[in-house]
């Protein structure tokens, strides 16, 4: 099954104050969210939504690539997230892939072997249904797979909702994984120093 793994990188940042995306978190940590968030992906096709070339964080996040990384620049991100999954939504669908793994950048402790799990469970649905990850309390997260199916509602999307709207018309099969890793965002100053 050919799915397509879409790093959502297009966001401001406004709650932080700086580019949370290419500043590492440490001096003894030289990773970034947005490495951290490529390197889970691996082993997928792979598009990093960025930012307009004309956004103050473009340039950073973009010389954290690497020359053969794929990459759509998302107009609009600054209305929220919504512009970022329908511009992912249609690279899917212009690849004709069976499914879109949206994966936030944001998310520190997301990993490889996360996203295997739940790329097999999505398989086990024969990529028909929308699959979730969720934390040990149940609350949904991210990575989300959707099926090939769904991708044309994501036409219909605005605002920071992301695909909220496609998740309860479909309904979703949700996978859990430990230690938080679905819900544990960077949002804040103060999730940044606990990193």
């Amino acid at each position: 099954m050919r799915l397509l793994a879409g790093i959502c990188a297009a966001g401001g940042s406004t709650r932080m104050g700086f580019d949370k995306l290419s500043t590492p978190p440490s001096l003894h940590s030289p990773d970034t969210l947005l490495t951290r968030a490529i390197s889970a992906a691996s082993g997928h096709d792979t598009v990093i939504a960025l930012p307009p070339e004309d956004h103050p964080y473009h340039l950073a996040r973009k010389a954290l690539l690497q020359p053969q990384d794929r990459v759509i620049l998302v107009a609009g991100a600054e209305k929220g997230l919504s512009e970022t999954l329908k511009a992912l939504a249609t690279e899917a669908r212009a690849g004709d892939y069976d499914g879109l793994i949206v994966l936030l950048a944001d998310l520190p402790f997301v990993t490889r072997a996360h996203l295997e799990k739940l790329t097999e469970f999505f398989e086990t649905f024969e990529g028909a249904r929308i699959v979730r990850a969720m934390d040990e309390t149940e609350r949904g997260g991210h990575p989300v797979i959707f099926p090939a199916s769904v991708l044309p509602d994501f036409a219909a999307l605005s605002g920071d909702d992301g695909a909220r709207m496609v998740i309860e018309h479909y309904g979703v099969k949700q996978v859990a994984m430990p230690s938080g890793a679905a819900t544990w965002d960077v949002d804040t100053p103060d999730d940044w120093r606990k990193l």
